[in-house]
């Protein structure tokens, strides 16, 4: 985005003309003057920033205290990436969608996880940049006017990239969050309710109450007739300034047309800041209309505010202190968004603003402050109260060392710990997840088994369902003369289980339960019981979950030999009939609740496999069929398959010797994508 009129906000004194030029190293420089040099960090993010960074720089420049000063952009100094996505965005968002604004600052203020993160990219971004700048001019003291850059001097503060005092001063009630950073050594605030908050986010003796950083102009007594002379403005009526803040934002026109309505305002002056554009349509809206006035960015703000009768500003902040200092009342209106809206509502509970809502309230709130003694008596907030608080200066140059850098070896192991946790973390998720489990597939070269090419007409079936029901299940189809495979989610079954179901002529599958958080860990020593309960040895088939295997079940049970079922079809308890027609070798699941309804589901199962003209038998039977071919695509060749003998494997779903479990495109027997075996 195009910047025009930016006012540069370097500023130096005129005895550092070389001030740079990149100093010496701070061990080497010679410490004999009794000059401290005074590095302050502002930001063109509206007027606010660097308006504090000019009063605080002529307060150091003429004070008792010789100081050499100089003034630099900080956002610029953290590089190229920060500076437009913070002071263009911000513009941006403030001028074309402000509601934007309040939802990232809401987010900031109440997510904490979001206000890591946006603190962490600010660092990562513009630590070292910040860092060689702020070592070009090898400060004794570094001040920050801008909450994101006393976010990164913070860190560098810590990390001890920079060693001398760092002090951030705090213009706002609110927003704290940013504004205050245990980094730093001395926060400087405006307001006393600022103090207990500050010291709660930077730690006790972290923050000081000093005079407003406002121009010392804005204290000096000036007649209200002399001042609107000075300005060509009328000298009778009331006068009405409407300020937008140094980028022109909010209803300044709706305030303005409010105001040309009411008699007794004779004057109105619209600031409009660096905004071009807002100038030349309040120029044209109010073309004709004699009390209007439009400024666009103006140094004379001493001079306006001491001829204002009322300052309407609407987003709060430095130009609110000025005008506090000055006397003249103020009424915030016109962008009731992010911090400007929490600040203004925050200065109204204190009585130091008016707050209106909308242009009636508006309307009655600017002639109330009409009111004779209305106005407030000058000095701004510490000094209304009676106090009499030390300028910023003395508090810059008397900085205290408060922060202890973190050890670099204490850095270290937090950066190898933090990426260990990351590591870790983002194993055990690929590890629990089963997004990526077709690629570790791929990789393992382990594919599950989902049919079986033979000559039979006959499929696979395995019924899933609880333990205890698993006897009469299979004593009551065997009287059909129907034989299958059972499981029942990864538990061990007990002997006298396996023993019946030997003696009735089915089989018991081991299975893998579904994935959780970390419970794949136990895939091993789960599918290890299950084959030493069932007499299985290296290769041996297993049931996948519902979902699928997450890739560390895939991985560990991979390093058993197992392979993995998925099957052609899953069946529920209840529901209608699969449409899909059923192909001799497919291997159908079938998960059952126990009840009877659901066996006579089952039933209705097997009866509609005969109608199709196939017979129901156990995996272990379907392997073992005469004629057979495997493949690792899904190809349909022939292989012919002998018969086993043994007998663990006529009831564990073991692969016979003739079809070893598929685990690499080399091995033979039992295929696992697509069709298998």
């Amino acid at each position: 985005m195009r910047r025009r009129h930016r006012t540069p906000t370097r500023r130096r004194s005129s005895h550092v003309s070389q001030s740079r030029r990149p100093g010496p190293h701070p061990g080497a420089r010679p410490r004999g003057t009794a000059a401290r040099r005074v590095l302050i960090l502002s930001a063109d993010v509206g007027e606010g920033h660097a308006a504090a960074a000019r009063a605080l720089a002529r307060q150091l420049e003429g004070g008792p205290q010789h100081a050499r000063v100089t003034v630099i952009d900080g956002l610029a100094a953290m590089g190229r990436v920060l500076r437009p996505v913070v002071e263009d965005g911000y513009r941006i968002q403030l001028r074309l969608v402000p509601w934007s604004y309040t939802i990232v600052y809401w987010l900031l203020s109440h997510i904490a996880p979001v206000r890591m993160l946006a603190r962490a990219l600010l660092c990562r971004f513009g630590s070292r940049p910040l860092a060689c700048r702020i070592a070009e001019h090898d400060p004794d003291v570094v001040v920050s006017t801008y909450p994101a850059v006393t976010v990164v001097l913070a860190r560098l503060r810590r990390t001890g990239a920079v060693r001398c005092p760092t002090v951030a001063t705090i213009t706002d009630l609110t927003g704290l969050f940013f504004w205050a950073q245990p980094g730093i050594d001395m926060h400087i605030v405006s307001y006393g309710e600022s103090l207990e908050p500050v010291e709660r986010i930077a730690g006790e003796g972290s923050v000081r109450l000093v005079r407003p950083l406002i121009s010392s102009e804005f204290l000096q007594l000036r007649s209200p007739l002399a001042a609107r002379r000075a300005l060509g403005l009328p000298e009778h009526g009331r006068m009405v300034v409407v300020s937008g803040g140094g980028w022109g934002v909010g209803d300044i026109t709706g305030a303005v047309s409010e105001f040309v309505a009411v008699p007794e305002v004779t004057s109105i002056v619209c600031l409009a800041g660096r905004n071009d554009s807002l100038a030349r349509k309040l120029r044209r809206s109010f073309t004709g209309v004699a009390q209007v006035h439009v400024y666009g960015f103006t140094d004379r703000m001493p001079e306006l505010l001491a001829a204002a009768d009322v300052l309407v500003h609407s987003t709060g902040g430095v130009t609110c202190l000025e005008a506090m200092a000055a006397g003249t009342p103020v009424v915030s209106y016109g962008l009731p968004v992010g911090h400007a809206r929490v600040n203004t509502r925050a200065m109204a509970a204190l009585d130091l603003v008016r707050l209106a809502h909308d242009t009636s309230e508006l309307r009655e709130e600017v002639r109330a402050s009409f009111a004779p003694g209305c106005k407030a008596p000058a000095g701004g907030p510490a000094e209304s109260r009676g106090v009499v608080e030390p300028q910023a200066a003395e508090v810059v140059l008397a900085a205290p060392r408060r922060v202890r850098p973190i050890p670099r070896w204490r850095l270290q192991a937090t950066a190898v710990a933090s990426q260990l946790v990351l590591l870790l973390g983002a194993g055990a998720w690929m590890m629990s997840t089963d997004e990526v489990t077709a690629v570790a597939s791929r990789i393992l070269h382990v594919h599950p088994l989902v049919a079986v090419k033979t000559d039979r007409p006959e499929v696979g079936v395995i019924v899933r369902m609880p333990a205890a029901n698993v006897p009469n299940t299979a004593a009551r189809l065997a009287g059909a003369g129907v034989h299958v495979s059972f499981s029942d989610n990864g538990r061990v079954p007990p002997a006298s289980t396996i023993a019946t179901l030997r003696a009735l002529g089915d089989e018991v599958l081991p299975e893998v339960p579904g994935s959780a958080p970390l419970r794949w860990v136990r895939t091993r020593s789960t599918l290890d019981s299950q084959a030493r309960a069932l007499g299985l040895h290296h290769r041996f088939y297993y049931l996948q979950p519902r979902g699928g295997l997450s890739v560390g079940q895939l991985v560990l049970a991979r390093t058993t030999g197992a392979t993995p079922v998925s099957g052609a079809l899953r069946l529920g308890a209840s529901g209608p009939l699969p449409q899909r027609p059923t192909r001799a070798g497919d291997v159908l699941i079938v998960e059952l609740d126990g009840s009877s309804a659901s066996v006579s589901r089952l039933e209705r199962v097997v009866s509609w496999l005969a109608s199709e003209g196939l017979a129901a038998e156990p995996l272990e039977r379907l392997v073992r069929s005469p004629s057979i071919s495997a493949s690792s695509r899904g190809e349909r060749t022939s292989a012919a398959a002998p018969a086993t003998s043994s007998a663990s494997a006529a009831v564990s779903g073991t692969p016979p010797s003739g079809v070893p479990a598929k685990l690499s495109p080399s091995s033979s027997g039992a295929s696992t994508t697509g069709t298998t075996v």
